[in-house]
């Protein structure tokens, strides 16, 4: 799969001048990290936004400055908290050849049929995994087959989910995914935990 790119180039409006950047439909970006020189740049928003949609927050992508490129990860993504559009974007340097981690967002599918029996719900306890790869092996998102879920008492846990060779599971295998639960349950075991307490005081 082809590299998502960035064209932009360096910043020179700062302060107060960076509202009428955005007004222009130029966004704020700053590139640092791997000891190098940080870099205050700008890029058009639109084609921005549509290589951050397509690199997400664990894909690399490539800023090209002039004749210099930049290989990097998002880091941070500054958003209008009423109309979503960019504000400004941190993005750090990584290698190509040097592992690292980021957070691998989970995509449900499909329909669990445990979770139909009378009594029965199913919860999905984790929407994240954290992944240790090169920055080229880290998928965009991992894909939960609820359908894996055939009985009442059944789960799917981290380890259960398959990664890209070279990529090493960082958060608990044995951390639930998605299960099917009994409702009620977890109230009766509170109960019962109350009855053996003593009850209040």
């Amino acid at each position: 799969m082809a590299e998502t790119q960035i064209e932009a180039e360096p910043r020179v409006a700062l302060g107060k001048k960076v509202k009428a950047l955005r007004r222009s439909g130029i966004t704020p970006i700053h590139v640092y990290g791997r000891s190098e020189e940080p870099l205050s740049l700008q890029a058009e928003t639109h084609a921005l936004a549509r290589a951050l949609g397509a690199a997400g927050q664990t894909s690399p992508l490539t800023v090209k400055v002039g004749g210099q490129e930049h290989f990097v990860m998002a880091q941070h993504v500054q958003r209008h908290p009423v109309s979503e559009r960019l504000l400004h974007v941190d993005l750090i340097r990584v290698s190509r050849t040097e592992r690292v981690q980021a957070a691998v967002p989970l995509r449900f599918e499909g329909e669990s049929l445990g979770a139909r029996a009378e009594g029965a719900s199913l919860s999905e306890d984790l929407h994240e995994i954290l992944v240790e790869a090169l920055p080229t092996d880290i998928p965009h998102a991992l894909i939960v087959d609820l359908s894996a879920l055939e009985s009442p008492d059944s789960a799917i846990l981290a380890g259960d989910l398959p990664l890209p060779p070279g990529a090493t599971l960082l958060t608990d295998a044995a951390a639930y995914v998605a299960r099917v639960t009994q409702r009620g349950a977890g109230a009766e075991q509170g109960a019962e935990g109350d009855a053996e307490g003593g009850g209040a005081s």
